[in-house]
């Protein structure tokens, strides 16, 4: 009885760490609505702030990714906690030979 409650208690603690862990490190990728943004441009220079709409939610993992003349950005939100409490994101991006760039699937800039 006892290996039982056991084993129990264990794959209950499993489906707990899982939840958590999916809450607070992995998280899911961002939506292009889910988020506001400002650009300023200086020359072939974007500067990009991005910022959570939803309160509450950290941004983790930018990643670029550039396929032909376009430049794709996309990131997970996570809950915040003390892994990562940043719900703001900053950066300059050398707009040269780019025509467009999108934001979790949303086209934010475009130079057409």
């Amino acid at each position: 009885m006892k290996k039982k409650l056991g084993i129990g208690i264990a794959i209950l603690g499993l489906i707990v760490l899982y939840i958590l862990s999916s809450l607070f490190i992995i998280g899911e990728p961002i939506d292009g609505n889910q988020l506001a943004y400002n650009i300023s441009q200086n020359n072939s220079i974007l500067e990009l702030q991005v910022s959570a709409k939803e309160p509450a939610v950290a941004l983790r993992g930018w990643k670029f990714k550039q396929e032909g003349k376009d430049l794709f950005i996309s990131a997970k939100k996570v809950l915040v906690s003390f892994l990562f409490s940043s719900g703001e994101y900053q950066t300059s991006i050398d707009i040269d030979g780019i025509e467009n760039i999108y934001l979790g699937g949303q086209m934010i800039w475009s130079n057409k």
